[in-house]
């Protein structure tokens, strides 16, 4: 078993998956091409992939690789930082006498690719990860297999993946329900700022509970200091939803303190108009 870790992004398993679905009646599974890089300790992050058209059948891998070397040439074009990292399989989830043939390929393309299996089943989705490992006598017969690797992840993807990848969770009722369609920016700040009241008041929360009151779980060392931080976090905000007194209040003092730097402004300029007159 191979210690080289693999990180996947979600979109890439819903592309992947979405190509499993699309496929021809015949087609037993789909392959394609990974995108992505390989960050200072060695770790391998899949963030990208396309489909490769292929045909299996008597014992031959039919593999479109001038389409292959075209396609990963346009993607290079789009983002420089991502390089080919490997292929990915459905269907199956396992390596077939086909995968020695068509890693082949990709060895040629990259220094040491990995092999990711995707299958789709009734109660959720198989992922694993093979690389290339030679075995034999040296100097001998001298053999390749797949290794599995030990550590193959799904991590949280780029921010505008992660915005399309939580909308297709709340349409499919996982998750956060869909975002709230509002009628100005105001209903849109005030919703915030209720948002933001109700997490200030989680907080307060635990520490009366937790903290001051000494009960609920056992707590570190530290708790008393990050008592304290976050007693201070919530003090330097301003209160939210009290009376209308207090927001006028805390709106003339805004205004206050504009009037005030205005005025400054124009007294200094005043005074280098007195200057230049003089």
């Amino acid at each position: 078993m191979s210690n080289l870790n693999v990180k996947i992004h979600p979109v890439v398993l819903l592309s992947i998956l979405d190509a499993y679905e699309r496929r021809k009646v015949e087609q037993v599974r789909v392959i394609g091409t990974l995108l992505g890089y390989v960050d200072k300790s060695g770790t391998i992050e899949i963030s990208n992939s396309f489909v490769v058209p292929h045909k299996e059948e008597k014992g031959e891998v039919f593999f479109d690789i001038e389409l292959a070397k075209e396609l990963y040439d346009l993607h290079r074009k789009v983002n420089m930082n991502e390089t080919l990292v490997g292929w990915f399989s459905t269907g199956g989830g396992e390596v077939t006498e086909y995968s020695l043939i068509i890693h082949d390929f990709y060895k040629r393309e990259t220094a040491m690719p990995v092999h990711i299996t995707v299958d789709p089943t009734k109660t959720g989705i198989s992922v694993k990860g093979y690389t290339l490992t030679t075995f034999g006598v040296p100097g001998k017969t001298i053999g390749n297999m797949f290794s599995s690797i030990k550590s193959v992840d799904i991590t949280g993807g780029y921010e505008t993946e992660m915005i399309g990848l939580k909308a297709c969770m709340a349409a499919s009722g996982i998750g956060q329900p869909i975002a709230k369609q509002y009628g100005s920016e105001i209903d849109m700040i005030l919703a915030a700022a209720k948002n933001c009241s109700d997490i200030i008041s989680s907080i307060v929360k635990f520490i009366d509970d937790n903290i001051l009151s000494g009960s609920g779980k056992p707590l570190g060392s530290n708790a008393n200091n990050i008592g304290r931080e976050l007693m201070s976090m919530v003090e330097s905000i301003g209160p939210l939803f009290k009376d209308e007194e207090t927001l006028n209040r805390n709106l003339n003092d805004l205004l206050m303190v504009i009037y005030l730097s205005n005025l400054c402004k124009t007294q200094l300029m005043l005074n280098e108009k007195l200057a230049l007159v003089q």
